[in-house]
C-alpha cells in the first residue's frame, strides 16, 4: 500500500498514475529510502499532535490522522489575495495560535471516510506480509535451502512492513481536501510576521514558517528547475510533495530508524553461505553485502551524530553545515550514495541470474505438519 499525498486539483488520471508508477519504481531497489520518508511523515506528525495539545486542543480533536491529513494536503488554504494553495499541519498551527483560523471541524471518522483503506485493512495487508517471513523461517528450520530471491523479497518485505506500520495512520489515497477560508490577506500575514518572513518563498507563501522541508525541492535550484519544468511539480506548489525531509524529534527516534534500516541491510548476509551458480557469484553477493552494510554504518553513525549535535533542530539536509547540498563537502555523500545504489541493483540482477541454477531441494514445499505436536 502506496500511502502518496493528496494529488492536485488539475491532476488527472495519467498524471496520478505514473506519479505512483516512479515511486514503485524507486521503492524496489531502495525501499529503504521509501522507509525513509514514512519515517519523516510519521515524525512530523508525532510533533503536530503536541504542538496542537500545547495550544489547548485535546488528542481527541487532532489525533495522527488529524496531523498526517494536513501534512499530505489535506487542507487547502483559500486566501483573498493570493489564491488557494496546501498547507502544512505546522504551518496551520502558526494560523491557528495567531488567531488567523480556527481548529478545522472535522473529525477523526470523517478523514477515515475519504480513505480507501482503514486500519483493519492495512493490519490485514502487514499480515498477508508476513507470512512471507513464517515460510522463509520455516524453510531454514526443516532444513530447506532459501534462494536469493527468497532472501531478497524478504528483506524488501520486512522493510514494507515498517513502512506500512508508520503509515497506519495516514489515509490512502484521498482524493479531495477539505477547503479552509481565511479573511485576512496573505500579505497582512507576512507583514506582522516581520523579518522571518521577508525571504522570497519557493513552495507557499507560508514557507517562513516551515522552510526547505521537502527534498527534491531543497537539493539546489537546477534540480527544481528541471523537476518543474518536466512537469512533476510546480512553482508554487499545488500540493505537498511525498518526500519530506527527516527530522527526528530525538535521540530514540534517530536509533528507531537506525533499527530498521541495519535489520533491511543485515538479512543479506544470511546469503553468505548460499549455494550460488559459480563461486565468483558467491564472492559478488558477499562483497557487494559487505560494502552496503559498512556504508549504512557510516553514514547512520554520522547522521545520528550529526543530528544530536545540532539539537534536533535541523533536517538532514541541513545538518553538518547543509554538506549534502554544498560543493564539493556534497561528494562526501553523492559518491558513497551512487555506490550504495549501483551495488544495490547489482544484487537484484545476481538475485534473478541465480535462478538459473538453484539446489534440488529448493523446490521442496514447507512440511507444515511437521510443525504439529504427535502424540
Amino acid at each position: 500500500m502506496l500511502h502518496l499525498n493528496l494529488p492536485a486539483p488539475k491532476d488527472g488520471r495519467w498524471t496520478i498514475f505514473w506519479r505512483r508508477t516512479r515511486w514503485l519504481l524507486l521503492g524496489i531497489p531502495a525501499p529503504e529510502l521509501l522507509m525513509t520518508f514514512a519515517f519523516a511523515q510519521w515524525s512530523s506528525a508525532k510533533r503536530s499532535r503536541a504542538e496542537m495539545r500545547s495550544l489547548g486542543n485535546p488528542d481527541s480533536k487532532w489525533t495522527m490522522v488529524h496531523a498526517f491529513y494536513a501534512d499530505m494536503g489535506g487542507f487547502l488554504l483559500c486566501t483573498p489575495d493570493a489564491g488557494s494553495f496546501p498547507i502544512t499541519a505546522r504551518q496551520l498551527k502558526y494560523l491557528i495560535r495567531r488567531g488567523y483560523l480556527s481548529l478545522p471541524d472535522i473529525s477523526k471518522e470523517e478523514i477515515w471516510d475519504k480513505s480507501k483503506a482503514d486500519k483493519v485493512a492495512k493490519i490485514l495487508a502487514i499480515l498477508q506480509t508476513s507470512w512471507l517471513g513464517t515460510q522463509t523461517l520455516a524453510r531454514a528450520i526443516q532444513g530447506l535451502p532459501i534462494t536469493p530471491l527468497e532472501l531478497f523479497t524478504l528483506a524488501v518485505a520486512l522493510n514494507s512492513l515498517t513502512t506500512l506500520w508508520l503509515w497506519l495512520n495516514k489515509p490512502l489515497d484521498v482524493g479531495s481536501p477539505t477547503v479552509l477560508t481565511i479573511q485576512t490577506n496573505v500579505a497582512t500575514i507576512l507583514v506582522q510576521a516581520g523579518h522571518t518572513a521577508k525571504e522570497p518563498f519557493c513552495d507557499t507563501p507560508l514557507d517562513f514558517i516551515e522552510p526547505g522541508i521537502y527534498q527534491s525541492r531543497s537539493w539546489n535550484e537546477t534540480l527544481l528547475r528541471w523537476i518543474v519544468h518536466q512537469g512533476i511539480q510546480s512553482r508554487p506548489i499545488h500540493r505537498i510533495p511525498n518526500d519530506r525531509d527527516w527530522l527526528p524529534l530525538n535521540l530514540s527516534q534517530n536509533l528507531a530508524l537506525a533499527l530498521p534500516v541495519s535489520i533491511f541491510a543485515s538479512i543479506h548476509f544470511c546469503g553468505w553461505n548460499f549455494s550460488f551458480p559459480t563461486y565468483g557469484e558467491l564472492i559478488l553477493w558477499r562483497a557487494a553485502v559487505s560494502v552496503i552494510w559498512s556504508l549504512l554504518l557510516v553514514y547512520g553513525t554520522s547522521e545520528v551524530v550529526l543530528f544530536w549535535k545540532s539539537k534536533y533542530t535541523k533536517t538532514s539536509l541541513e545538518i553538518g553545515g547543509a554538506y549534502k547540498r554544498n560543493w564539493p563537502w556534497s561528494l562526501l555523500f553523492h559518491v558513497p550514495a551512487t555506490v550504495y545504489f549501483c551495488l544495490r541493483v547489482l544484487l537484484m540482477i545476481e538475485v534473478v541470474v541465480s535462478l538459473r541454477s538453484l539446489p534440488e531441494k529448493a523446490f521442496v514445499n514447507v512440511r507444515w505438519s511437521g510443525f504439529i505436536p504427535h502424540f
